[in-house]
């Protein structure tokens, strides 16, 4: 009786251990891929770089941060043939998502192309956040530095932040009346940062691709000279 429990134990501690391997495993190749991924988008962000970096900011949109879901989504409704404004309002929800997944998840549905997103009726758009969307806004939860640093905040100041002085800093927008690209720029990277819109039958701005927002930004002067 003792052996076939001393069987049954062995089992089942090599059958954990092997769960274990498997999801160190499937942690280094995300490492991987993840790493992957920075490379390639940092390519393109210097390959945009080399066609926008010269240019001066042609607009800043100002606002306030919204935290009630219902006011998020009126704001962004009165101004969404704006792209600008889109974009704008994308950067809200990650602030957001930052603090509280539960808050900005919702509120990043509104503005995100339906395309991205998956449906769950007990959100209050009815849906939520992709795979792919959901994963950048978790990266960029792991430092919210990210996010403040397209609204205002700048590295060479500890990105000291005020939510009620939001300040986004647009370059350009190339459209061909259907989809475009913005280029905003932030207090804590080099290059311009490039986000595909779309405008959809209702005339309004919904944000396609902005991976690039999501990259790092640099340490403030207070962690770069903690050693």
């Amino acid at each position: 009786m003792f052996d076939k429990m001393r069987r049954k134990a062995s089992r089942a501690i090599k059958k954990v251990a092997s769960d274990a391997a498997e999801d160190a495993a499937e942690r280094e190749a995300r490492k991987v891929v993840s790493k992957a991924e920075r490379e390639a988008q940092e390519n393109a962000d210097r390959a945009s770089a080399e066609q926008y970096g010269d240019m001066k900011v042609s607009k800043k949109i100002t606002g306030t941060m919204i935290t009630d879901f219902e006011k998020f989504q009126k704001s962004w409704e009165k101004t969404a043939s704006n792209p600008a404004q889109s974009v704008f309002h994308l950067l809200i929800a990650a602030y957001n998502y930052c603090l509280n997944p539960e808050i900005g998840d919702p509120m990043a549905t509104v503005v995100l192309s339906k395309k991205h997103n998956q449906k769950d009726a007990s959100t209050p758009t009815g849906l939520k956040l992709g795979k792919t969307n959901r994963y950048l806004f978790k990266h960029m939860a792991e430092d919210i530095n990210i996010v403040k640093s397209y609204l205002g905040a700048n590295y060479k100041a500890d990105y000291k932040f005020n939510e009620k002085k939001l300040t986004m800093s647009l370059l350009t927008f190339n459209s061909d009346g259907k989809y475009g690209k913005l280029f905003i720029q932030s207090g804590g990277k080099d290059n311009p940062t490039p986000i595909q819109v779309g405008k959809n039958k209702n005339g309004q701005w919904k944000i396609i691709e902005f991976s690039s927002v999501a990259t790092g930004c640099r340490k403030p002067p207070s962690e770069e000279d903690d050693f």
